[in-house]
């Protein structure tokens, strides 16, 4: 555990250019496209085409329908779109609506030092005020980046204890990643950045109890709540509303509420050098992140060996205690989010299907009683070394034991999608087709691509949009 960061704010005299909120908002408000480097650029392109193909994948879930009828219903001005449906709205009504359909299928991106999934609440705000303002490709680019430091540094100063507290970051992290990507659109110097940066941080929420009951939906609102208040926020302070410039570091602030032990200093280290954007993963598999290494671990024997499902008597894994200890782990799953929350039946969908996709891992399998079975013979354990290394590691091994005897048992280090086992530009764009199939054409997909790989040199999100909304199926 970190040692709590001593918070003397209110007896300090030194200036407000100190604090690590005010110092964040001077480095994002200072930030130009220009100052990022082209893999930080190549990026915040990569992750723009995951998150719209995450959304895109979701038109078909029961979330999405209730989402559209509800968000539709409020109204709004119809100055934005809203992804992969034929009504408009205002930028916090369209933010939210595609931040929850952003996350309902468990594909969207995360960041493995601050467990957050930063993607859905940053990208969607971005994307509706890029809109609403007529933004540049370049301007729009260089406010995602924004987003993504804002929420990450935040976040990383105060995990792993806001996990451990009950809280999710994508959501008390995130609303600090929109309200800056917002932000940096309306251009804001230093003190108003400072103010939106307050005011998100006192609307900061997002709690982490959907995986540990019933398989519930509420998880998919805590990133568009961000998405959307953080627009707020920053629509506020750039009329004057005033929020709290220290935020972050002050006596019942963000950090004191949220987390028992904190490091402020994560927040400004090595700015402009290091960037968080790139180290960021993205998920090849249709479920929760802790299921990932060991997925990677039985789809290699599996695949390396020829070894059929039928003939695996027992599967041991061993990872970190979060993974085996925050959620139930059910061999019989009560929904398909239940389901993709469990290592064991996401195990069974691999050793069956041999593929965890979004197609692969769908509602009519978690009643399928060979699946049940299977899953009752996979037995996950906590290991202490891999839980002292959570979260700047998140590993398993994986034992695979035959019916003949046999045995094989691979150790996976960084599962795929991590900075350091990443997925090829071939491989995110075969999963933003497979998911984009749901709600567009194939053509409309390619559009979709090639207006995102242009994105810094085109007229801002308009081609993305247009190749969308001019392409849905009916």
């Amino acid at each position: 555990m970190l040692e709590k960061t001593k918070n003397t704010a209110s007896e300090s005299t030194a200036p407000e250019q100190a604090g690590p909120t005010r110092a964040l908002a001077e480095f994002l408000a200072g930030l130009t496209f220009a100052d990022l480097p082209a893999g930080v650029v190549d990026a915040a392109k990569m992750f723009i085409l995951d998150l719209l193909g995450c959304a895109l994948g979701a038109m078909k879930t029961e979330e999405v329908r209730i989402a559209s009828e509800v968000v539709c219903a409020l109204g709004g001005t119809g100055e934005c779109s809203v992804i992969g449906q034929s009504w408009r709205s205002s930028a916090p009504n369209a933010a939210y609506f595609n931040s929850v359909a952003s996350h309902v299928i468990e594909l969207d991106d995360t960041h493995r030092d601050s467990i957050t999934h930063v993607g859905s609440a940053v990208i969607p705000a971005a994307l509706a005020v890029a809109e609403r303002e007529k933004a540049s490709g370049a301007t729009f680019i260089t406010a995602v980046v924004a987003g993504y430091e804002a929420c990450l540094r935040v976040a990383n100063a105060v995990q792993p204890s806001l996990w451990q507290r009950g809280f999710l970051s994508m959501g008390a992290c995130g609303i600090f990643g929109s309200a800056a990507a917002t932000g940096h659109m309306l251009r804001m110097n230093a003190d108003t950045l400072s103010d939106a940066l307050g005011l998100a941080g006192m609307q900061a929420a997002g709690l982490n109890s959907s995986i540990y009951g019933e398989g519930d939906m509420g998880k998919r609102l805590v990133p568009a709540n961000a998405a959307s208040n953080g627009i707020v926020s920053a629509l506020l302070a750039a009329k004057g509303f005033t929020g709290s410039r220290r935020v972050i570091e002050q006596r019942k602030g963000f950090a004191e509420a949220f987390a028992d032990d904190y490091d402020l200093s994560r927040i400004t280290a090595d700015f402009g050098k290091v960037w968080e954007i790139t180290r960021t993963s993205l998920k090849p598999y249709s479920c929760c992140r802790y299921n990932h290494a060991p997925i990677d671990g039985l789809l290699d024997i599996i695949q390396k060996e020829s070894i059929a499902a039928a003939d695996i008597a027992g599967v041991v894994v061993r990872t970190y205690d979060v993974a085996v200890n925050n959620r139930p782990h059910r061999v019989e799953p009560l929904t398909l989010f239940d389901a993709k929350m469990s290592i064991p039946f996401s195990l069974a969908v691999a050793a069956h299907k041999r593929a965890v996709g979004e197609h692969d891992f769908t509602e009519d399998l978690i009643g399928d009683p060979v699946l049940q079975d299977f899953a009752a013979r996979v037995r996950v354990e906590a290991d202490a070394q891999m839980s002292e290394a959570f979260p700047r590691e998140w590993p398993a091994d994986v034992l695979v034991t035959l019916r003949d005897g046999r045995a094989f048992e691979r150790s996976i280090a960084y599962p795929k999608g991590e900075p350091e086992a990443p997925m090829s530009d071939a491989e995110v764009e075969a999963k933003f087709r497979d998911l984009a199939s749901v709600a567009i054409t194939d053509a409309a997909a390619s559009a979709v691509i090639e207006a995102v790989r242009r994105i810094d040199t085109g007229n801002g999100v308009a081609p993305i949009l247009r190749a969308i909304n001019g392409g849905l199926r009916n």
